[in-house]
C-alpha cells in the first residue's frame, strides 16, 4: 500500500498514539488495582488518587514526616513515572524546603533517592532512582535506558512505590 499525501500519515500517527494510550492505561489500571485496602493499611499508605495518568499515594506511618509521591503515568510502561514529591498536603516540596529541619534528615541518608538539588527540566527536588523518569532524562543517567530495567523484578509500578517507600522508612 502506498500513502500519498500528508493526511495520512496523520491519521495513521494518531491512530497508534490512541493505541498506545490505551495500552498504557490498561497496564496503569491493572497495576492500582492491587492497591487493595489491606495492602495499604499494611505499608501505612494513603490513597489519594488512582486516576490515570496520576497516581498519588502518601507514607504515613513511620518516624519520617509523611511524603506524598505524585507518579504521573502517561506512557507505562514504555516511559517510567515522573514522580514528584509532595508535601503530605499535596505542596510541591521545593529545594529549600527539601533541606528543612522537616524533610531535610530523609534527604540526608548517605543512601537515599531522594536529591534535593533542582532537576534540570522540573526545577525541584527529585528522585533519582533507576524507574524514576527524573533520572533517565537526568544529563548524569541519560545512558541508562528505562528499557533495560523496566521489565527487571520491582520495577512495575506497585515496586517503585515499595522501593521509595523503603527508602522513606529508612530501610533502604
Amino acid at each position: 500500500m502506498v500513502c500519498r499525501g500528508p493526511w495520512r500519515w496523520r491519521g495513521t500517527r494518531l491512530k497508534v498514539v490512541a493505541v498506545l494510550e490505551f495500552v498504557s492505561r490498561k497496564k496503569f489500571d491493572e497495576a492500582v488495582a492491587k492497591l487493595t485496602p489491606r495492602l495499604l493499611k499494611n505499608y501505612g499508605w494513603r490513597l489519594v488518587e488512582a486516576a490515570y495518568p496520576n497516581l498519588d499515594i502518601v507514607f504515613e506511618t513511620g518516624a519520617s514526616p509523611p511524603l506524598r509521591l505524585r507518579l504521573t503515568c502517561d506512557g507505562w510502561d514504555e516511559t517510567p513515572p515522573a514522580i514528584t514529591l509532595l508535601t503530605a498536603e499535596g505542596v510541591p516540596l521545593s529545594t529549600s524546603n527539601a533541606a528543612d529541619m522537616t524533610y531535610g534528615p530523609m534527604f540526608a541518608r548517605s543512601n537515599s533517592v531522594f536529591n534535593t538539588s533542582a532537576h534540570d527540566m522540573t526545577g525541584r527536588p527529585f528522585i533519582c532512582m533507576r524507574g524514576s523518569r527524573e533520572f533517565h532524562t537526568h544529563p548524569s543517567h541519560r545512558h541508562e535506558a528505562w528499557e533495560n530495567y523496566r521489565r527487571l523484578s520491582g520495577n512495575d509500578l506497585i515496586g517503585l512505590v515499595v522501593q521509595l517507600w523503603r527508602v522513606w522508612k529508612g530501610k533502604r
